[in-house]
């Protein structure tokens, strides 16, 4: 029996998320629900439209110690999955990096598109399903798992 998992958001990190989440357990279906009418919004404009992907400091210590609040937090994701494996993910799906003066790195395109297209692309490629205009109003815990109750009165369910 495949496991259905959803991810809330579809931005960047749902992507990623999901995309991971698919290729690690391809016998699941894996959705994205986002409440807008598209997906990767953000990341389209981020980085003034060339898409800041990461930082070319590769001691996660250093790395969190540049996030104010709840930096220590992110040491241990950032030795599981740090700038090196970031940098590594996107080559290997055809999208070098360029390192810019001041450490930040941007698809050598310098187009953010360009990381719109290969999330975009590795969703499908792993099928993720991809639902815009869903938007999530509750979350409660069902019996068998989860139910999602989404802003038109409709339901999504997950077993837990």
């Amino acid at each position: 029996m495949s496991k259905r998992v959803i991810i809330v958001g579809g931005g960047a990190a749902g992507f990623f998320a999901a995309i991971t989440c698919a290729e690690n357990a391809p016998d699941s279906e894996v959705i994205v629900l986002e409440k807008g009418p598209r997906f990767l919004g953000k990341v389209a404009i981020s980085g003034g439209g060339r898409c800041n992907v990461t930082h070319a400091c590769f001691d996660p210590k250093e790395l969190a110690s540049y996030y104010p609040r709840g930096g220590q937090a992110l040491v241990g994701p950032f030795n599981r999955f740090s700038p090196a494996e970031t940098i590594g993910w996107f080559d290997a799906r055809g999208v070098p990096l360029k390192t810019e003066a001041d450490g930040r790195m941007f698809p050598v395109t310098d187009r953010s598109q360009t990381i719109v297209d290969c999330l975009g692309n590795a969703a499908r490629a792993a099928r993720v399903g991809l639902r815009p205009q869903q938007e999530v109003i509750a979350v409660e815990r069902t019996p068998a798992g989860f139910r999602l109750r989404l802003k038109w009165a409709q339901t999504w369910s997950v077993s837990g």
